[in-house]
């Protein structure tokens, strides 16, 4: 009985450590599809956010859904798009940059363009912003991260911990090539990991940690420019 009583809570660590971190991992999945689907959604309809939003809450809702039922999928989908209004997700174009359309935009109404027909014939000269050839702007990338919300009881709260308490130097000394943003510990300030991981979310019962997910496509359409 004793040596059950010391062994118990270690087995109950790992037991429910294994699961948050599989339910982790199952986030990140989707994640990564999310990611996938916003590209695809911006490339079709010129890089803008409200497309690439609603694709990331379209598929992001199947972590929400656990039943075949519509309302129960739109109740996913309305939570992600409040998510993403609360600022629990976010959604970056990263490509292509301001610069790109500073030197290849065209003015089509209100608008400002990077035309994206004949790319074959535009030449290969690098905009001197950017850096890029027109080809290079017509490629979009898009970064979405996520704070996803722990579930599993006690170890969601010690998991936060160790990332909001936890020094950035923590990381052993000999791992140098290891980047700061990937080092065990605090967050970087001014970041969206930062951000998840604030005491004010953990106020309102919200013990999240920061996953993020990236994806390349060629565009199908002129991006425009997006509102200053």
């Amino acid at each position: 009985m004793v040596e059950f009583l010391i062994v118990l809570p270690l087995l109950l660590m790992l037991v429910l450590g294994t699961l948050q971190i599989a339910f982790i991992l199952h986030a990140k999945v989707t994640l990564n599809y999310a990611a996938f689907e916003a590209a695809r959604a911006g490339s079709l309809n010129s890089a803008r956010m409200f497309f690439m939003e609603s694709a990331v809450a379209r598929t992001l809702a199947a972590l929400y859904t656990h039943s075949d039922n519509v309302t129960k999928f739109k109740h996913g989908r309305d939570r992600v798009r409040q998510q993403i209004d609360d600022g629990y997700v976010r959604i970056e174009l990263v490509n292509p940059a301001p610069g790109a359309f500073r030197d290849f935009g065209v003015s089509v109404g209100s608008d400002t363009m990077i035309p994206n027909d004949n790319l074959i014939y535009r030449g290969i000269k690098l905009g001197g912003e950017s850096g890029q050839t027109i080809q290079d702007a017509n490629v979009i990338k898009v970064q979405v991260y996520y704070c996803y919300e722990l579930i599993v009881p006690f170890v969601n709260k010690v998991m936060w911990a160790m990332m909001r308490y936890s020094p950035t130097d923590a990381m052993p000394g000999d791992m140098p090539l290891v980047e700061p943003q990937h080092r065990f510990g605090q967050p970087e300030s001014g970041t969206f990991a930062e951000e998840c991981v604030k005491d004010k979310h953990a106020e309102n019962g919200y013990l999240g940690i920061p996953i993020r997910s990236q994806a390349i496509m060629r565009m199908q359409s002129p991006a425009i420019a997006p509102s200053p």
